[in-house]
């Protein structure tokens, strides 16, 4: 694994002289900085074969290219001048750090050949309080003079013990590599550089550029000037991308894992204010935001309260003035528009398409997501987002490998599945039992009803809604007619008096004989009650559709198939007069009868006849 340490300090303290000193490499490489002697963007050397320092600009004028230094580092070497001490870029540095989580710091108090002894224990106390002061209490100071060379032994052996206690941090299982330098190689096409954050990606492999969403083949790979057939986790790396332009890459942006990284306008995050920080961050202030290694412009949306004091943390929706990228918890810096100073960080969730209310119901979803534990983040997810979520979408907006999720979400106690989209297990048991108790107290006051529309069943939000139903309708929970569902099994009970209207129409039938009126012609002679009888019979399949309007009650449909039995049971074929014999009714019903009769597998048409194909009949006397 290699190891990344950024290099931070105020301007002059001699950052780029102390790479130099350990590692041979003057990391100015524009002819404006070595002309003015002054670091303006960041620069790269290895202190080792695993172990990569990145020098940033102490001037206030380059801020932005310091947090793209620092943006991706592993742990941090802070440069202190003996004869200055702590200054206003060493305090916006070190906040810079904390606020980015890099927890791990050395502090080289440099130029120590320019002061006096006294006055450099009097330097260094100074800085052990400063930095106690900043949450980073206990920090080892070593004096150096990177022109003398004193000192430069101690601090090779300090950062051997320093580096020695980084630990490999990558459990995403997504690459992902911010980008910090591009440009092109005559004969080779585009190239970008960055330090891997997470993961590894291999020669032909695909990579996609966020957020502009765009993929690119990788023809080439380098990492400490090698070419080499994969970078990892840790590792400065050099792609060659096919077809890319200079123009359509730069910082800012970064190369991922293809579909694996959200990208929005909107995004929730909690927001922490620097306990130093002169003024309380207040409702709709428009603020620079540093993500990864670009400078965005956003305005702030406070979900709790309508200002943020300084020392204080908050939930926060952070809306860009252009579409961004990152990973789930990302740390970001904050810097105010005008003057531009730090003034805190935040940490990043979900790029969201709604605008959050500060009385949201779904905002401890959002407190609870400081856990570590990857199903109480999938429950969050799911409460948050409120709706059915395929594996994919999930890991996108965790950033993890797909496999990651899909161990989880195989969890039958914990999460259901209907067609590649997920729930939470005890989200979908009470939805249903909701549906459950609806339809038992409807089935209850109307015994004979069709059932309820879905808008009826459950006051749930539509996506979850329909996944439940779904569910429950494969696995025969719930049946439906079009827009109307019931209880399987339901069987509605008809009462006395629903008997006596069931028997006036069968009576109905009856004395039609085999040519009752049709169903629309009945339905208009009766009430809302005999209507709703009607349909109850034809649910439980006392009325048979025949054709179209035309229904027959089951007992004159059995005796009909009687009927055809007797009559082939001597005769070869049947014509429809020779019907006409055995049933009493006229041309216009019977052609349906032995139509329904055919399509049931009984009959067989043969050009005016009919012949039985049904079961094997007897030859009666």
């Amino acid at each position: 694994m290699q190891k990344v340490i950024g290099l931070a300090g105020h301007i002059d303290h001699g950052k780029t002289a102390l790479v130099k000193a350990l590692t041979g490499v003057d990391t100015d490489r524009l002819e404006e900085e070595k002309r003015r002697g002054v670091t303006i963007d960041i620069g790269i050397a290895f202190y080792s074969d695993d172990v990569t320092f990145i020098d940033v600009p102490g001037h206030e004028k380059f801020i932005k290219n310091m947090v793209t230094g620092v943006s991706t580092v592993d742990a941090a070497l802070l440069v202190i001048a003996a004869d200055d001490g702590v200054m206003p870029q060493t305090r916006e540095h070190l906040d810079i750090l904390h606020l980015l989580g890099v927890k791990r710091l050395l502090v080289a108090l440099n130029k120590s050949d320019l002061v006096e002894p006294d006055w450099l224990e009097l330097v260094a106390d100074e800085v052990d309080s400063f930095l106690s002061e900043r949450g980073y209490p206990g920090t080892i100071i070593v004096p150096v003079s990177a022109v003398t060379g004193a000192g430069i032994e101690d601090l090779r052996t300090s950062l051997d013990s320093f580096i020695g206690g980084i630990k490999e941090q990558d459990r995403q299982g997504v690459f992902r590599l911010p980008i910090d330098r591009v440009f092109s190689v005559k004969g080779f096409g585009t190239i970008v550089t960055g330090t891997v954050l997470s993961h590894k990606l291999r020669k032909g492999q695909s990579v996609e550029l966020f957020p502009q969403e765009i993929v690119f083949p990788v023809r080439g790979l380098q990492s400490h000037h090698q070419d080499v057939d994969k970078i990892k986790f840790g590792d400065r790396g050099a792609i060659n991308l096919g077809g890319a332009s200079v123009e359509e890459l730069g910082r800012g942006a970064f190369l991922g894992s293809p579909g694996m990284f959200q990208t929005g306008s909107s995004w929730v995050g909690m927001i922490n204010v620097l306990p130093h920080w002169k003024k309380a961050v207040k409702e709709a202030d428009r603020v620079h935001i540093h993500v990864g290694t670009g400078k965005r412009e956003a305005r702030i949306h406070l979900l709790e309260s309508n200002q943020c004091l300084p020392g204080k943390s908050m939930l926060a929706q952070f809306f860009f003035k252009e579409p961004i990228s990152a990973g789930f918890k990302e740390k970001v810096v904050i810097r105010f528009l005008s003057p531009e100073d730090t003034l805190g960080g935040a940490t990043l969730y979900w790029a969201v398409e709604w605008r959050l209310k500060k009385q949201d119901k779904r905002l401890p979803q959002l407190s609870n997501l400081i856990s570590d534990n990857h199903i109480a983040l999938v429950n969050n997810a799911l409460d948050f987002f409120q709706k059915p979520m395929t594996q994919r979408e999930l890991a996108r907006i965790f950033s993890l490998a797909d496999s990651k999720i899909n161990a989880l979400l195989q969890k039958q106690e914990l999460f259901k599945i209907y067609q590649d989209h997920y729930i939470k297990a005890d989200t979908c048991e009470s939805v249903m039992a909701e549906i459950r108790s609806t339809l038992d107290t409807y089935h209850k006051d109307q015994p004979l009803g069709k059932g309820l529309p879905r808008e009826q069943l459950t006051e749930i939000l539509p996506g979850i809604r329909e996944f439940v139903l779904a569910l429950a309708l494969s696995e025969g929970t719930l049946k439906n007619q079009g827009d109307l569902w019931q209880l399987s099994g339901h069987q509605g009970v008809l009462d006395k008096a629903d008997e006596t209207v069931k028997q006036q129409i069968v009576k109905v039938f009856e004395e039609s004989a085999f040519s009752p009126p049709l169903m629309t012609v009945l339905k208009s002679e009766l009430d809302a009650k005999g209507q709703s009888i009607l349909q109850w019979m034809i649910q439980h399949g006392d009325l048979i559709r025949i054709d179209q309007d035309f229904y027959l009650l089951r007992s004159q449909l059995e005796y009909f198939y009687a009927e055809l039995r007797k009559w082939f049971s001597k005769n070869p074929e049947l014509t429809v007069s020779q019907a006409r014999e055995i049933i009493p009714s006229t041309r216009k019903y019977l052609l349906p009868m032995l139509n329904y009769a055919e399509h049931k597998g009984l009959l067989m048409r043969d050009g005016d006849v009919r012949r039985w194909v049904g079961e094997e009949l007897s030859i009666e006397d």
